[in-house]
């Protein structure tokens, strides 16, 4: 099979011939449409993501959630169809053919096509996004990522993009030729607008009667906040005392031992929106350390931003 042969054979439906090989996998029209799917769901799927991220502490980021939701709205149109090839490219064609050498190894015998087979075809190459995806994950894995979580993510973000291939080879074969690379392109653009209105509909009818609620930090009393609080190594930061004394070990900055502790409602520094504050005076030390709270009611955090609130550098507490 040729090269022209295998694009035809794509373009009359169902994912190919397998007993072809992959190349009809990476042809213009698979792409087109693979890319295309990509850069659809993404608006979507950061809109949920926006959306989830609602009842998440910001840590005292200014504009929180809602800066970078404008950003992606300014830049959406340049960056998506950038981005979708990328993500077809490295994620769902790669899988699509490891889905296609999978299928030509479980058969030996004559096709006889149809439906069923069809079924096979796409559920190998759904399936094979885990594999890809679990590759991926390995790699930024060893950046210090998630390695189930970045591969879950990355399989079910090729999802879409195999359903939308294997849509449009069946319009291919309905009509007699897959379409055009550009109505490809309008089709999925109108779809995930259509899908992200719906989605957005759904989160402020959500919102209206509650079910998604605003970030709002806790209000703990002092005696909830008494307690050893300790770094993400484990070292001890600060004991706080139910009488409203403090002690702050030595080793951890240049001045420390015993003083008081209070809780502030003022407005924290870094133009960080108001919340309650934890601040330490230390005996014979110089200026105060001012540690918002954060967490949950069950779960409550001591943290500070430092450095510049556009890569803020966020230190955490945990209850000892």
């Amino acid at each position: 099979m040729n090269w022209g042969n295998a694009v035809r054979t794509a373009s009359r439906g169902g994912t190919g011939d397998v007993r072809g090989g992959t190349g009809d996998v990476w042809d213009g029209s698979t792409m087109t449409a693979a890319a295309a799917a990509c850069a659809a769901q993404l608006p979507v799927a950061g809109f949920l993501a926006y959306v989830l991220s609602l009842d998440n502490d910001d840590y005292g980021a200014g504009g929180g959630p809602y800066l970078g939701l404008a950003c992606a709205i300014v830049f959406a149109p340049l960056l998506l169809p950038l981005a979708g090839v990328v993500h077809s490219a490295l994620q769902t064609l790669p899988a699509m053919a490891l889905g296609r050498l999978a299928d030509r190894w479980r058969w030996r015998r004559p096709r006889r096509g149809g439906g069923r087979e069809r079924a096979w075809s796409l559920g190998l190459a759904l399936a094979a996004q885990v594999p890809v995806g679990a590759a991926w994950a390995a790699f930024f894995a060893l950046l210090g990522g998630p390695f189930v979580a970045l591969t879950l993510g990355a399989a079910a973000s090729g999802v879409v993009p195999v359903l939308a291939v294997a849509y449009w080879r069946r319009q291919g074969e309905r009509l007699g030729g897959m379409p055009r690379r550009r109505r490809i392109w309008l089709r999925s653009a109108l779809a995930s607008v259509v899908v992200g209105v719906a989605v957005v509909g759904l989160a402020v009818l959500a919102t209206v009667t509650g079910l998604i609620k605003e970030y709002e930090p806790p209000q703990p009393s002092p005696r909830q906040l008494a307690g050893t609080w300790l770094s993400d190594d484990g070292k001890t930061a600060f004991t706080l005392g139910d009488d409203g004394r403090a002690v702050v070990p030595r080793a951890r900055g240049e001045c420390g031992g015993a003083g008081t502790w209070t809780v502030s409602t003022d407005e924290p520094m870094n133009g960080a929106p108001p919340r309650p504050t934890v601040v330490i005076e230390v005996d014979g030390c110089e200026g105060a350390r001012s540690w918002m709270i954060g967490g949950t009611e069950d779960d409550l955090e001591l943290f500070v931003v430092n450095g510049d609130m556009d890569a803020p550098d966020v230190e955490k507490l945990h209850r000892g």
